[in-house]
Protein backbone atom coordinates (compact mmCIF):
# COMPACT_ATOMS: atom_id res chain seq x y z
CA UNK A 1 0.00 0.00 0.00
CA UNK A 2 1.47 3.49 -0.83
CA UNK A 3 1.96 5.55 1.84
CA UNK A 4 -0.10 8.94 2.61
CA UNK A 5 1.32 12.52 2.92
CA UNK A 6 -0.09 14.11 6.58
CA UNK A 7 -2.45 16.02 4.12
CA UNK A 8 -3.89 13.16 3.06
CA UNK A 9 -2.18 12.89 -0.77
CA UNK A 10 -0.61 10.06 -1.62
CA UNK A 11 3.67 10.45 -2.19
CA UNK A 12 4.66 11.44 -5.50
CA UNK A 13 8.04 11.44 -6.88
CA UNK A 14 9.35 14.63 -6.97
CA UNK A 15 9.41 15.95 -10.29
CA UNK A 16 13.07 15.56 -12.08
CA UNK A 17 15.65 18.89 -12.18
CA UNK A 18 15.52 20.66 -15.33
CA UNK A 19 18.67 21.85 -15.17
CA UNK A 20 21.13 19.67 -17.19
CA UNK A 21 23.19 17.37 -15.32
CA UNK A 22 27.07 18.30 -14.44
CA UNK A 23 29.95 16.65 -16.24
CA UNK A 24 30.61 14.69 -13.26
CA UNK A 25 26.95 13.74 -13.00
CA UNK A 26 25.03 11.01 -14.89
CA UNK A 27 21.25 10.83 -14.98
CA UNK A 28 20.22 7.39 -15.07
CA UNK A 29 16.11 6.45 -14.60
CA UNK A 30 15.27 10.16 -13.94
CA UNK A 31 17.96 9.26 -10.53
CA UNK A 32 21.13 12.13 -10.76
CA UNK A 33 24.38 10.20 -9.70
CA UNK A 34 27.51 11.11 -9.42
CA UNK A 35 29.65 9.78 -12.61
CA UNK A 36 32.82 7.32 -11.86
CA UNK A 37 35.64 8.87 -12.43
CA UNK A 38 37.12 8.35 -15.62
CA UNK A 39 39.67 5.61 -16.45
CA UNK A 40 42.68 7.64 -18.15
CA UNK A 41 44.31 6.55 -21.37
CA UNK A 42 47.93 6.13 -23.02
CA UNK A 43 48.89 8.66 -24.78
CA UNK A 44 50.93 7.34 -27.69
CA UNK A 45 53.64 9.37 -28.88
CA UNK A 46 57.46 8.06 -30.24
CA UNK A 47 60.49 7.73 -28.12
CA UNK A 48 61.63 11.93 -29.78
CA UNK A 49 57.65 13.13 -29.24
CA UNK A 50 57.87 16.79 -27.86
CA UNK A 51 56.78 17.21 -24.11
CA UNK A 52 57.85 13.87 -23.03
CA UNK A 53 60.15 14.02 -20.32
CA UNK A 54 61.27 10.33 -19.48
CA UNK A 55 63.93 11.39 -16.86
CA UNK A 56 60.98 13.51 -14.78
CA UNK A 57 58.02 11.36 -15.53
CA UNK A 58 58.66 7.94 -14.09
CA UNK A 59 55.04 6.79 -15.65
CA UNK A 60 56.72 7.05 -19.17
CA UNK A 61 59.07 4.41 -20.61
CA UNK A 62 60.28 4.62 -24.26
CA UNK A 63 57.42 7.54 -24.73
CA UNK A 64 54.42 5.44 -23.96
CA UNK A 65 52.49 6.90 -21.20
CA UNK A 66 50.72 3.96 -19.39
CA UNK A 67 48.18 3.44 -16.78
CA UNK A 68 49.53 2.69 -13.55
CA UNK A 69 53.06 0.37 -12.87
CA UNK A 70 50.84 -2.59 -14.95
CA UNK A 71 50.08 -0.89 -18.04
CA UNK A 72 54.07 -0.64 -19.21
CA UNK A 73 55.86 -0.06 -22.59
CA UNK A 74 57.30 -3.14 -23.13
CA UNK A 75 60.34 -2.24 -25.06
CA UNK A 76 61.87 -4.80 -27.66
CA UNK A 77 65.16 -6.20 -28.10
CA UNK A 78 66.48 -3.89 -30.65
CA UNK A 79 67.46 0.11 -30.78
CA UNK A 80 64.60 2.02 -32.88
CA UNK A 81 61.69 -0.16 -32.09
CA UNK A 82 59.01 0.44 -29.32
CA UNK A 83 55.03 -0.90 -28.40
CA UNK A 84 52.44 -0.36 -25.70
CA UNK A 85 51.69 -3.87 -23.83
CA UNK A 86 48.10 -3.94 -24.56
CA UNK A 87 46.02 -3.39 -20.93
CA UNK A 88 42.50 -2.10 -20.13
CA UNK A 89 42.57 1.51 -20.97
CA UNK A 90 45.66 1.56 -23.27
CA UNK A 91 46.40 1.21 -26.65
CA UNK A 92 48.54 -1.15 -28.50
CA UNK A 93 51.12 0.92 -30.91
CA UNK A 94 51.96 -0.18 -34.01
CA UNK A 95 56.11 -1.57 -34.26
CA UNK A 96 58.51 0.58 -36.43
CA UNK A 97 60.48 -1.06 -39.38
CA UNK A 98 63.70 -2.84 -38.36
CA UNK A 99 65.53 -0.20 -41.06
CA UNK A 100 63.17 2.56 -41.14
CA UNK A 101 60.78 4.78 -38.72
CA UNK A 102 58.00 4.02 -41.07
CA UNK A 103 55.09 1.21 -39.35
CA UNK A 104 55.95 -2.55 -40.29
CA UNK A 105 53.64 -3.48 -42.41
CA UNK A 106 54.65 -7.68 -42.03
CA UNK A 107 57.15 -8.92 -39.72
CA UNK A 108 60.13 -6.64 -39.25
CA UNK A 109 59.97 -4.75 -42.43
CA UNK A 110 57.79 -1.94 -43.55
CA UNK A 111 55.64 -1.97 -47.32
CA UNK A 112 58.59 -0.23 -48.84
CA UNK A 113 61.56 -1.95 -48.07
CA UNK A 114 59.76 -5.35 -48.24
CA UNK A 115 59.21 -4.89 -51.95
CA UNK A 116 62.79 -3.01 -52.41
CA UNK A 117 63.62 -7.10 -52.14
CA UNK A 118 60.69 -9.22 -53.32
CA UNK A 119 61.38 -11.61 -55.99
CA UNK A 120 58.54 -13.16 -58.16
CA UNK A 121 60.32 -16.51 -58.28
CA UNK A 122 60.62 -17.11 -54.49
CA UNK A 123 57.94 -17.88 -51.87
CA UNK A 124 58.48 -18.09 -48.04
CA UNK A 125 58.70 -21.65 -48.22
CA UNK A 126 61.87 -21.84 -49.69
CA UNK A 127 63.66 -20.75 -47.12
CA UNK A 128 64.59 -22.19 -43.99
CA UNK A 129 67.65 -22.23 -41.26
CA UNK A 130 68.67 -24.03 -38.48
CA UNK A 131 70.44 -21.55 -36.26
CA UNK A 132 68.68 -20.69 -33.28
CA UNK A 133 70.21 -17.02 -32.03
CA UNK A 134 73.00 -15.14 -33.21
CA UNK A 135 73.83 -11.56 -32.76
CA UNK A 136 73.21 -10.17 -35.96
CA UNK A 137 69.91 -10.69 -38.23
CA UNK A 138 69.16 -11.11 -41.89
CA UNK A 139 65.71 -9.95 -43.16
CA UNK A 140 63.41 -11.46 -45.65
CA UNK A 141 60.99 -10.45 -48.02
CA UNK A 142 58.43 -10.90 -45.69
CA UNK A 143 59.60 -9.09 -42.77
CA UNK A 144 61.38 -12.60 -41.22
CA UNK A 145 64.27 -12.73 -38.81
CA UNK A 146 67.31 -15.30 -39.66
CA UNK A 147 69.70 -15.27 -36.84
CA UNK A 148 73.43 -14.48 -38.32
CA UNK A 149 76.39 -15.91 -35.96
CA UNK A 150 80.04 -16.30 -36.78
CA UNK A 151 79.96 -17.59 -39.16
CA UNK A 152 76.66 -18.33 -40.98
CA UNK A 153 76.96 -20.38 -44.38
CA UNK A 154 74.38 -19.39 -46.96
CA UNK A 155 73.38 -21.83 -49.90
CA UNK A 156 71.21 -24.45 -51.39
CA UNK A 157 72.44 -27.39 -49.41
CA UNK A 158 70.40 -28.63 -46.07
CA UNK A 159 73.18 -30.04 -44.82
CA UNK A 160 76.05 -27.74 -45.38
CA UNK A 161 74.22 -24.47 -44.71
CA UNK A 162 72.69 -22.50 -41.76
CA UNK A 163 70.40 -20.54 -43.39
CA UNK A 164 69.06 -22.44 -46.63
CA UNK A 165 67.68 -20.69 -49.95
CA UNK A 166 66.03 -23.40 -52.22
CA UNK A 167 66.48 -21.32 -55.50
CA UNK A 168 67.72 -22.18 -58.47
CA UNK A 169 69.94 -19.50 -58.69
CA UNK A 170 71.86 -20.18 -55.43
CA UNK A 171 74.46 -22.72 -55.10
CA UNK A 172 75.13 -25.20 -52.93
CA UNK A 173 77.02 -23.26 -50.91
CA UNK A 174 76.75 -19.73 -51.81
CA UNK A 175 78.24 -17.64 -49.75
CA UNK A 176 78.74 -16.78 -46.06
CA UNK A 177 78.61 -14.17 -43.16
CA UNK A 178 81.84 -13.58 -40.89
CA UNK A 179 82.92 -11.74 -38.07
CA UNK A 180 85.40 -9.15 -39.05
CA UNK A 181 86.88 -7.29 -35.57
CA UNK A 182 83.70 -5.86 -34.20
CA UNK A 183 82.37 -5.96 -37.53
CA UNK A 184 80.89 -8.40 -40.29
CA UNK A 185 82.05 -9.20 -43.63
CA UNK A 186 79.88 -10.76 -46.73
CA UNK A 187 82.11 -13.44 -48.33
CA UNK A 188 81.58 -15.09 -51.79
CA UNK A 189 82.13 -19.01 -51.66
CA UNK A 190 82.84 -19.66 -55.44
CA UNK A 191 79.12 -19.20 -56.18
CA UNK A 192 78.13 -19.74 -60.06
CA UNK A 193 75.63 -16.89 -59.87
CA UNK A 194 77.58 -14.25 -57.98
CA UNK A 195 76.94 -12.28 -53.99
CA UNK A 196 76.23 -9.21 -54.28
CA UNK A 197 76.03 -5.64 -51.53
CA UNK A 198 73.72 -2.90 -52.57
CA UNK A 199 73.73 -3.91 -56.13
CA UNK A 200 77.54 -4.53 -56.77
CA UNK A 201 78.99 -8.30 -57.13
CA UNK A 202 81.79 -8.64 -53.85
CA UNK A 203 84.13 -11.40 -53.26
CA UNK A 204 84.47 -9.67 -49.69
CA UNK A 205 82.90 -6.77 -48.92
CA UNK A 206 82.46 -5.53 -44.95
CA UNK A 207 78.50 -5.32 -44.08
CA UNK A 208 76.91 -2.52 -42.75
CA UNK A 209 73.64 -1.97 -40.64
CA UNK A 210 70.86 -1.45 -43.14
CA UNK A 211 73.11 -3.11 -46.36
CA UNK A 212 70.90 -5.04 -48.94
CA UNK A 213 73.14 -8.37 -49.99
CA UNK A 214 71.79 -10.63 -52.61
CA UNK A 215 72.72 -14.49 -53.39
CA UNK A 216 71.87 -15.27 -57.23
CA UNK A 217 68.44 -13.79 -57.70
CA UNK A 218 67.56 -13.71 -53.95
CA UNK A 219 68.06 -10.49 -52.00
CA UNK A 220 67.66 -9.87 -48.53
CA UNK A 221 68.65 -6.81 -46.15
CA UNK A 222 71.30 -7.20 -42.85
CA UNK A 223 70.82 -5.80 -39.58
CA UNK A 224 73.46 -5.57 -37.11
CA UNK A 225 71.68 -6.75 -34.21
CA UNK A 226 69.79 -9.44 -33.01
CA UNK A 227 66.16 -9.52 -33.79
CA UNK A 228 63.28 -11.60 -32.16
CA UNK A 229 61.72 -14.62 -34.59
CA UNK A 230 58.34 -14.49 -36.34
CA UNK A 231 56.58 -17.30 -37.69
CA UNK A 232 56.91 -17.80 -41.39
CA UNK A 233 53.77 -16.26 -43.48
CA UNK A 234 51.14 -18.61 -44.82
CA UNK A 235 47.76 -18.79 -45.86
CA UNK A 236 45.77 -18.37 -49.02
CA UNK A 237 47.90 -18.38 -52.21
CA UNK A 238 50.66 -19.88 -50.53
CA UNK A 239 51.91 -23.16 -51.46
CA UNK A 240 52.47 -26.12 -49.14
CA UNK A 241 54.28 -28.65 -50.81
CA UNK A 242 55.86 -32.07 -48.75
CA UNK A 243 58.54 -32.31 -50.17
CA UNK A 244 62.03 -30.11 -50.10
CA UNK A 245 62.76 -31.17 -53.84
CA UNK A 246 59.18 -30.23 -54.81
CA UNK A 247 59.25 -26.35 -54.03
CA UNK A 248 62.10 -25.74 -56.48
CA UNK A 249 63.54 -28.01 -59.10
CA UNK A 250 67.06 -27.40 -60.67
CA UNK A 251 69.73 -30.53 -61.73
CA UNK A 252 73.05 -31.28 -63.10
CA UNK A 253 73.31 -33.67 -66.03
CA UNK A 254 76.50 -35.24 -67.26
CA UNK A 255 76.62 -36.81 -71.08
CA UNK A 256 78.93 -40.02 -72.16
CA UNK A 257 80.97 -37.01 -73.51
CA UNK A 258 81.84 -35.69 -70.12
CA UNK A 259 79.86 -32.55 -70.72
CA UNK A 260 77.82 -31.20 -67.86
CA UNK A 261 74.18 -29.47 -68.68
CA UNK A 262 72.08 -27.75 -65.69
CA UNK A 263 68.77 -27.63 -66.08
CA UNK A 264 66.92 -24.63 -63.80
CA UNK A 265 63.59 -23.71 -63.09
CA UNK A 266 61.93 -20.14 -63.59
CA UNK A 267 58.75 -18.66 -62.67
CA UNK A 268 57.25 -19.89 -66.14
CA UNK A 269 59.95 -22.27 -67.63
CA UNK A 270 63.09 -22.79 -67.12
CA UNK A 271 66.80 -22.92 -68.99
CA UNK A 272 69.50 -25.00 -69.79
CA UNK A 273 73.06 -24.59 -69.38
CA UNK A 274 75.79 -26.22 -71.50
CA UNK A 275 79.41 -25.01 -71.71
CA UNK A 276 78.28 -21.28 -71.77
CA UNK A 277 75.66 -21.07 -73.75
CA UNK A 278 72.05 -21.05 -72.14
CA UNK A 279 68.57 -22.16 -74.03
CA UNK A 280 65.24 -20.63 -72.54
CA UNK A 281 62.39 -23.05 -72.40
CA UNK A 282 58.80 -22.87 -71.96
CA UNK A 283 57.03 -23.91 -69.27
CA UNK A 284 55.72 -27.15 -71.17
CA UNK A 285 59.05 -27.89 -72.73
CA UNK A 286 61.10 -27.45 -69.22
CA UNK A 287 58.23 -29.80 -67.20
CA UNK A 288 59.39 -32.35 -69.99
CA UNK A 289 62.90 -32.23 -69.39
CA UNK A 290 62.06 -32.14 -65.29
CA UNK A 291 59.68 -35.34 -65.59
CA UNK A 292 62.32 -37.37 -67.39
CA UNK A 293 65.29 -36.26 -65.23
CA UNK A 294 63.46 -36.97 -62.28
CA UNK A 295 62.95 -40.97 -63.75
CA UNK A 296 66.10 -40.94 -64.21
CA UNK A 297 66.95 -39.82 -61.21
CA UNK A 298 64.47 -42.52 -59.29
CA UNK A 299 65.98 -45.66 -61.66
CA UNK A 300 68.28 -47.97 -60.12
CA UNK A 301 69.50 -48.54 -63.95
CA UNK A 302 69.21 -46.34 -66.99
CA UNK A 303 67.33 -48.88 -69.21
CA UNK A 304 64.21 -48.56 -66.49
CA UNK A 305 64.21 -44.75 -66.71
CA UNK A 306 61.83 -44.96 -70.21
CA UNK A 307 58.73 -43.28 -69.74
CA UNK A 308 55.55 -44.11 -72.08
CA UNK A 309 53.78 -41.71 -73.94
CA UNK A 310 50.83 -42.15 -71.90
CA UNK A 311 53.16 -41.21 -68.29
CA UNK A 312 54.79 -38.46 -69.79
CA UNK A 313 51.31 -36.98 -71.13
CA UNK A 314 49.67 -38.23 -67.48
CA UNK A 315 52.22 -35.44 -66.08
CA UNK A 316 52.20 -32.67 -68.08
CA UNK A 317 49.35 -30.28 -68.59
CA UNK A 318 48.41 -29.75 -71.75
CA UNK A 319 45.73 -27.53 -72.70
CA UNK A 320 43.99 -30.67 -74.85
CA UNK A 321 42.17 -33.09 -72.41
CA UNK A 322 42.61 -35.50 -75.39
CA UNK A 323 46.30 -35.31 -75.52
CA UNK A 324 47.82 -38.49 -77.56
CA UNK A 325 51.13 -39.45 -78.79
CA UNK A 326 51.22 -37.14 -81.17
CA UNK A 327 51.38 -34.82 -78.83
CA UNK A 328 53.81 -35.64 -76.86
CA UNK A 329 56.06 -36.50 -79.88
CA UNK A 330 55.92 -32.95 -81.19
CA UNK A 331 56.60 -31.64 -77.91
CA UNK A 332 60.07 -33.58 -78.02
CA UNK A 333 60.94 -32.51 -81.45
CA UNK A 334 60.57 -28.94 -80.14
CA UNK A 335 62.70 -29.27 -77.65
CA UNK A 336 65.30 -31.35 -78.86
CA UNK A 337 65.19 -28.19 -81.97
CA UNK A 338 66.16 -26.11 -79.01
CA UNK A 339 68.56 -27.65 -77.47
CA UNK A 340 70.71 -28.25 -80.87
CA UNK A 341 71.31 -24.62 -80.89
CA UNK A 342 73.58 -24.80 -77.75
CA UNK A 343 75.03 -28.04 -79.15
CA UNK A 344 73.23 -30.75 -77.17
CA UNK A 345 72.42 -33.74 -79.15
CA UNK A 346 69.93 -36.27 -78.33
CA UNK A 347 69.71 -35.75 -74.81
CA UNK A 348 66.03 -36.81 -75.13
CA UNK A 349 66.05 -40.52 -76.44
CA UNK A 350 63.30 -42.59 -77.93
CA UNK A 351 62.96 -45.91 -78.21
CA UNK A 352 59.71 -47.44 -80.23
CA UNK A 353 57.22 -49.34 -78.54
CA UNK A 354 59.09 -48.16 -75.39
CA UNK A 355 58.75 -44.20 -74.37
CA UNK A 356 61.31 -41.66 -73.58
CA UNK A 357 64.24 -41.09 -71.38
CA UNK A 358 67.10 -38.81 -70.78
CA UNK A 359 70.23 -40.06 -72.14
CA UNK A 360 72.91 -38.21 -70.14
CA UNK A 361 73.54 -39.04 -66.14
CA UNK A 362 72.07 -37.36 -63.36
CA UNK A 363 74.63 -36.07 -60.90
CA UNK A 364 73.74 -35.82 -57.45
CA UNK A 365 76.45 -33.20 -55.83
CA UNK A 366 77.57 -30.02 -57.62
CA UNK A 367 81.14 -29.49 -58.09
CA UNK A 368 82.83 -27.74 -55.48
CA UNK A 369 82.13 -23.68 -56.03
CA UNK A 370 79.05 -24.62 -57.90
Amino acid sequence: MRSRSPHGEPDRAAPASTCPPRPDEVVHAGVTAARPPRRATSALASPHAAGVNRDADPGVRDGVRGVGPAAVDAPTSQPGRWRAVADEGTILAMARCALCTLPASQGHLCDGHRKAILSPALTSEQLSGRRGDGAATLLDPWGAAWPVGAPTVIGRSLDRSDLTILHSSVSLVHAAIERDGDGWSLVDRGSRNGTFLDGVRVERAALGDGARVRFGEVAMFFCDRALPRSAQPTGPGRTAPSRRDQLIFSASLRTAGGARIELSQRVEGGVVRVAGAAVDLGRLEFRLLQVLTEARRESAHPDQAYLSWSKVADQLDFRSYDADSENVRELVRRVRRKLQQAGVDELIESRHGVGYRISAAYETEDPPGA
